[in-house]
């Protein structure tokens, strides 16, 4: 490599051409410094970027009625202002391997998302997560009584890969705001009725 620079210096120097076996080798080093720098690239979009949103709000209502509205797939689009449709999509009561479905509007475009229930302690939590969706996640409602009302815990995580990923810190900004947005308006709405 070394002698290899110092003769494409002579030759720059003379300004002479380059013999064509050393115009080949360098040619073959800058597809190799290619390839290797699209390897790179691409590495580094496929590394997932983990986005964790956590939220506790204190509403003023019973535990009972806190736990029977969430539980109630329904009302997701009446307390969350960027869902337009969500549904259960298998029978029964709700519980673990219930399934389901939404459409939420992500920056203007609906995203249609299916999740299950992995875990239902009724009054107590539930926890879900995608089973198709752009972008993976899992999350849980955790429901505690505490004096005058019900402290609800909401967790949302997401494993962003690609494009997604690259603009993780700009979801987690727009996500984290609505997420709270979203847990204010559930207060309200259960606080009135």
């Amino acid at each position: 490599m070394v002698k290899l620079r110092k003769k494409l210096l002579i030759c720059t120097e003379k300004r002479s051409p380059l013999p064509e076996s050393s115009r080949k080798l360098i040619i073959q080093m800058e597809l190799l410094a290619q390839q290797a720098r699209f390897t790179v690239i691409k590495e580094i979009i496929r590394i997932p970027l983990i986005m964790n949103i956590s939220h506790n709000i204190v509403i003023t209502r019973p535990l009972k009625d806190v736990a029977a509205y969430l539980s109630d797939i329904a009302n997701d689009s009446v307390w969350q202002e960027d869902v337009l449709k969500s549904a259960v999509t298998s029978q029964g009561p709700l519980g673990k391997g219930t399934s389901g479905y939404e459409i939420r509007s992500v920056m203007g475009f609906p995203m249609r998302t299916e999740w299950i229930v992995t875990l239902y302690e009724p009054e107590k939590r539930l926890l879900f997560a995608s089973t198709n969706s752009a972008v993976p996640y899992e999350g849980s409602m955790e429901f505690e009584p505490v004096e005058g009302g019900t402290r609800l815990r909401y967790r949302f995580s997401t494993k962003a890969e690609g494009i997604a990923g690259l603009l993780d810190p700009l979801m987690e900004f727009f996500f984290g705001f609505r997420f709270r947005a979203n847990l204010e308006n559930l207060k309200t709405i259960l606080e009135k009725s």
